[in-house]
């Protein structure tokens, strides 16, 4: 327990030591976290209609052309259910991630531990409002979409709220119109 502690440890290290320039622009995120499922069916099935997660974390990377990379894990464990979602998505931002407001589209999957290892196809929405230079509030609803030969997992609602940091410096320059006009 304690090796695998420290290697994790030393891996966020290594990431915040080489994302720390100019050229990447990284972020890591905590957030809060819920899964809704629709049906009382669904909710006796699973353990429970509402699952709340805390702490959700993520690390995210800007690729290029308005595509960013977003990796998380999250876990509940309650009296009724354990829910542990992995969770991989590339983000389009619009051309706005320069901008104090950041709303994007995200598309990905999901590897979600309850009763078995069932992987989701997730699609959805988010928002990044930057208070200041490196941290920001994020918001963010997506649905992830369970096949149905899997009795383990269904269909979900899976929102989060969080905070943001960027490891570089952001421009707070509002930019409420554009250059030309």
């Amino acid at each position: 327990m304690k090796k695998s502690s420290l290697l994790i440890v030393l891996l966020f290290l290594s990431y915040s030591l080489l994302s720390q320039n100019k050229d990447n622009k990284w972020t890591f995120g905590a957030s809060l976290a819920s899964a809704k499922y629709m049906t009382t069916f669904q909710a006796q099935k699973v353990g429970g209609g509402f699952v709340y997660q805390t702490p959700r974390l993520n690390l995210s990377k800007y690729l290029f052309y308005n595509i960013t990379f977003d990796a998380a894990i999250s876990t509940a464990i309650g009296d009724t259910q354990k829910y542990t979602t992995f969770d991989g998505a590339i983000r389009y931002d619009f051309g706005t991630s320069n901008n104090n407001v950041v709303p994007y589209l995200m598309l990905g999957g999901s590897f979600i531990k309850a009763k078995a290892l069932t992987p989701t196809l997730n699609f959805g929405a988010g928002n990044t409002f930057w208070f200041s230079e490196k941290y920001g509030l994020n918001l963010q609803l997506m649905y992830k979409y369970s096949q149905e030969k899997f009795q383990s997992q269904f269909s979900h609602f899976y929102t989060s709220i969080g905070l943001v940091y960027s490891f570089g410096t952001r421009s707070m320059s509002p930019r409420l119109w554009n250059d030309n006009h």
